[in-house]
């Protein structure tokens, strides 16, 4: 795949000028930053707010009690995921908006980029899948740092799910742009008579990328996938797809009982049942 040289510079030079900059949202109550951590505000469907993960709520209670230099010294500098001083993902979207909210760009800025770096890999990893073009893949990563560029500086309740599951976040995002992508090339394989659907699919297993199957064998997998439970789905698509663990005792570490809010006992009942529905369709003679 080619080199994404472009990731981690070109949200900036996309952005600059955009009126995302500068606090325009308005979303947040005044309120000073680094005194105490803010709560979420996104609601449920159920009527029940999103809740931190507990190591994301400890590190930002840590950021609080620091003083100022040692707090932006460990945010900028900290890079090593074993370092006693390391901030995750979902802390470090959190102080991104924080900054931000507080008028301090060149700060917000900064820390954004030091989380698009981190994650250049992790994408580029992503798209190998999908054999893109070097004009493909950085298209494709342009329009995916701009959306979560667009998200990190959205300083209402909207972006706030970033800060609860940023991996979840940034994974569905690539997977509706890559689905789109797919669905054009498609189409203009198919000639000028066939159309497509613009939308993503919101169906995770609705192309099977490694695989390239046809539409026929399409149809099949996702009649199979049909006949599984949303975490059912979900579970064997983070550990037999994405290859997560079914559970970690490292808190910066993705893992499938994490994502899910469930146990890893409960992740291994979702892959067995998955595994059996599935043993028993292609028994059915849709092998």
């Amino acid at each position: 795949m080619p080199e994404l040289q472009n990731i981690p510079k070109a949200p900036v030079a996309l952005l600059s000028g955009s009126p995302i900059i500068g606090g325009g949202g308005g979303g947040l109550d005044p309120m000073p930053i680094w005194t105490t951590v803010r709560p979420l505000t996104r609601t449920r469907k159920d009527g029940g707010r999103y809740v931190r993960e507990v190591v994301a709520e400890q590190q930002l209670r840590s950021l609080c009690a620091q003083t100022e230099a040692a707090r932006r010294a460990r945010l900028v500098d900290v890079t090593d995921r074993g370092h006693d001083g390391f901030v995750g993902e979902e802390a470090l979207v959190y102080a991104v908006r924080e900054y931000q909210r507080a008028g301090d760009e060149d700060t917000a800025w900064r820390l954004a980029e030091r989380l698009t770096e981190r994650v250049v890999g992790h994408v580029r990893r992503k798209m190998d899948r999908w054999r893109l073009s070097a004009d493909e893949a950085e298209e494709c990563a342009r329009d995916l740092f701009t959306a979560l560029f667009e998200a990190l500086f959205d300083d209402g309740p909207a972006g706030e799910f970033w800060e609860v599951r940023f991996w979840v976040c940034l994974d569905r995002r690539l997977w509706n742009l890559l689905e789109k992508r797919q669905a054009a090339r498609d189409a203009e394989d198919a000639g000028p008579e066939a159309g497509f659907d613009d939308e993503p699919a919101e169906d995770p297993f609705a192309r099977i990328a490694d695989a390239g199957p046809g539409p026929e064998r399409l149809a099949e997998y996702k009649e199979a996938l049909a006949l599984l439970t949303e975490n059912e789905r979900l579970a064997l698509y983070l550990c037999r797809v994405e290859g997560w663990p079914e559970e970690s005792d490292d808190p910066t570490r993705p893992s499938a009982a994490r994502t899910l809010g469930v146990t890893g006992r409960s992740v291994r009942n979702y892959l067995r049942r998955a595994e059996a529905k599935l043993r028993a369709w292609e028994q059915g003679g849709n092998t």
